[in-house]
């Protein structure tokens, strides 16, 4: 029997196994690699979103400083001009206009007619007036005579002394009759006398309502027959916010320009103040007075009043109004001190507008906020926008 040939089988040698070994930790410290810096690379992401959002969370402001002001404090206030004498002239008798002799604009003396008035009523009551007068006067005559002629017959025995002095006191009594109907009748010849309407003073007439024809009563429901200015000087009355109050008295000398009238100014002065404040607007009513002799001055204008007034002390400190911050507190600045805003309560003694005028609450060396938004606290950080502003803001003021 034949047998197979033997061949030598040998184990073959187990590489694979071995790197096998090798591969799987390595994978493991590549994986932990890669999640080690992936975990440092958000950690670092949210670091710098932290320090991203921790600067863009300071508020960034602009600074403005104080100056100090030595001129004289001045100031603008509106103002509107009004005439000296200012009349509405109402009609005193009722009647129809017959005539008027003055228009619009024209100049007029004092006592000069304006208009006359037809009364044919009134002149009927005078007509009756007088013969009541010729009647008293002629009953006044009878009693006298009568009287005379009794208090003759009383020296004879004639007549009572009864009697006698019955006729002396009805003569007495008439005389009384004719007292009262010519005063009566120089009433309404006093009231005639207004038919012809008459300028009260020298002026311009303003306005004239009334036509040849009208009818006009004396019982104020029409409107005036006339109206007469005097503008040889004029009144400026203006409205001084309360805190002029105290500067703004008589003898205060001012300046006015009219739009009207460019480059052109007018001088005036204070003659009184209303010495109350008007507690809806807080202003307080203040009239100057101004010669108008070339009529340039017209009623009715709006004028710019620009006051100076002497510094009662030294220079004062004035700040822009952007720094203010208005809150339930009062009035007060917001400064920067050591990178943090601090609000300090001030008081103000004057307001210019664009800038006012500080009595107390901050220094000549603080560093103001301009423009402190509402959302800004006592003690927020904050840092600097523009530095450059500073300077600019300082020198705009």
């Amino acid at each position: 029997m034949n047998e197979h040939p033997r061949v030598a089988v040998t184990e073959p040698s187990r590489p694979r196994k071995r790197l096998g070994r090798f591969i799987l930790p390595l994978a493991l410290i590549v994986l932990a690699g890669l999640a080690a810096q992936g975990v440092v690379q958000r950690r670092n992401a949210t670091s710098k979103l932290a320090r991203w959002t921790d600067k863009r969370a300071i508020v960034s402001v602009a600074l403005v400083s104080p100056r100090l002001d030595s001129s004289p404090r001045s100031f603008i206030l509106p103002g509107q001009v009004w005439p000296f004498y200012d009349a509405a002239i109402e009609a005193q008798v009722s009647g129809y206009v017959k005539e008027w002799r003055t228009d619009y604009g024209a100049f007029v003396k004092k006592g000069e007619v304006l208009a006359v008035i037809d009364t044919p009523d009134l002149d009927q009551r005078i007509a009756r007036a007088r013969q009541l007068v010729a009647r008293a006067k002629s009953a006044e005559a009878f009693a006298d005579l009568t009287s005379q002629r009794w208090n003759a017959l009383r020296a004879t025995g004639a007549v009572s002394q009864q009697a006698s002095d019955a006729t002396a006191s009805h003569a007495r009594v008439e005389q009384a009759d004719v007292a009262a109907a010519v005063a009566d009748l120089n009433r309404l010849l006093a009231w005639k006398a207004f038919a012809n309407v008459v300028a009260p003073f020298d002026g311009v007439v303003t306005a004239r309502n009334i036509d040849i024809g009208s009818y006009v009563t004396v019982s104020g429901k029409h409107p005036p027959l006339f109206k007469v200015a005097d503008i040889h000087a004029v009144r400026i009355y203006v409205s001084a916010p309360e805190n002029y109050a105290s500067d703004l008295h008589e003898g205060v000398a001012a300046t006015m320009t009219l739009t009207q009238q460019p480059g052109r100014v007018f001088h005036a002065a204070v003659v009184t103040t209303s010495h109350a404040i008007d507690v809806k607007s807080r202003t307080l009513l203040v009239e100057l007075n101004a010669a108008n002799f070339d009529r340039a001055l017209t009623p009715g204008a709006y004028v710019n009043v620009s006051f100076s007034l002497p510094k009662t002390s030294g220079a004062a400190l004035r700040i822009p109004s952007s720094a203010l911050a208005i809150g339930p507190n009062g009035v007060s600045v917001a400064t920067i001190v050591n990178g943090r805003a601090r609000f300090k309560k001030i008081v103000v003694a004057h307001d210019y507008g664009v800038e006012v005028e500080v009595a107390s609450g901050v220094s000549l060396h603080d560093r103001l906020i301009d423009n402190p938004g509402d959302g800004l606290v006592d003690g927020d950080p904050v840092r600097i926008g523009k530095p450059d502003r500073v300077m600019a803001s300082a020198a705009g003021i």
